[in-house]
């Protein structure tokens, strides 16, 4: 079994929306009733997959009801990532910056299941849900500047690099293999702390050693940081979809999304 050596993950609570760190002027909450969703299933999907496209029209449409209509194929394709489970891709897109808003608090009222005139199973569904709208922009003068990330690593190299923001930032930082996840920083080992504008950190710090690790010929790995102008501690689950959703949680003008992709290799094996 892969491992990376690095340290223990420590499981918590986590509130997905907790606005009042943000600001409650930043956002606003629009509460939904009734909002409906269809959706057509074909001969490669479950129900519980058509059930799902449903609740994700669903929430579609709370969307728009919303006022949030800009960036409706963002969303599609969010949810489409979500299906699937294929989120790294949302880290090699626009979609995470250009989505203006949330939804939260999903309750399913009604299901109807049905067979329609062409044989297709169709599932319609009325939600009750809570729209977040975003009341602020990205902040253009918010940027971080990330150094020393490379494309191959040799198996038992430490993950070396450095960061500078343009403003004063706190910083969370995951990796992901084909198998595990991990939260690098913060950590038990190392502690949050503010990363002054305009200055060069490197990471990892003293204390530590990121130890990258494979027993494979050549495995990919994914790297996200997540830098806020405020102290935001990520304490849920590490897997893809925890972490979107509480990146969605925060407004737009105040985080930065960093993200880095690169193949840890056997040394012997590596490709010149």
């Amino acid at each position: 079994m892969n491992k990376l050596f690095y340290f223990l993950i420590f499981f918590g609570l986590f509130t997905l929306f907790n606005y009042t760190l943000y600001g409650q002027e930043k956002v606003k909450e629009i509460p939904l009733k009734n909002i409906q969703g269809k959706a057509i299933g074909n001969n490669n999907e479950s129900l519980n997959q058509i059930l799902q496209r449903a609740i994700n029209n669903a929430k579609i449409e709370a969307l728009r009801k919303a006022g949030i209509e800009e960036n409706i194929a963002s969303f599609t394709n969010y949810f489409q990532s979500e299906n699937n489970n294929t989120y790294e891709e949302l880290f090699t897109s626009d979609i995470l910056s250009d989505i203006r808003g949330a939804v939260k608090n999903v309750e399913i009222t009604d299901t109807v299941i049905e067979i329609n005139q062409f044989k297709q199973l169709t599932v319609q569904v009325k939600i009750n849900c809570v729209v977040v709208k975003y009341l602020s922009n990205k902040d253009l003068s918010f940027d971080v500047f990330v150094d020393g990330i490379g494309m191959y690593y040799p198996s038992e190299t430490n993950l070396i690099f450095r960061v500078k923001s343009t403003k004063d930032a706190y910083v969370n930082m995951f990796l992901f293999n084909e198998t595990e996840a991990y939260q690098l920083f913060p950590s038990k080992y190392e502690r949050s702390f503010l990363l002054k504008k305009n200055t060069e950190y490197n990471f990892p710090t003293e204390l530590v050693d990121y130890i990258l690790y494979t027993n494979k010929k050549s495995e990919p790995h994914r790297m996200i940081m997540v830098f806020t102008k405020e102290k935001i501690t990520y304490t849920g689950e590490i897997e893809y979809k925890e972490i979107i959703d509480w990146i969605f949680s925060i407004p737009p003008d105040m985080r930065i999304i960093k993200s880095f992709s690169f193949n840890v290799v056997q040394e012997n094996k590596m490709i010149e």
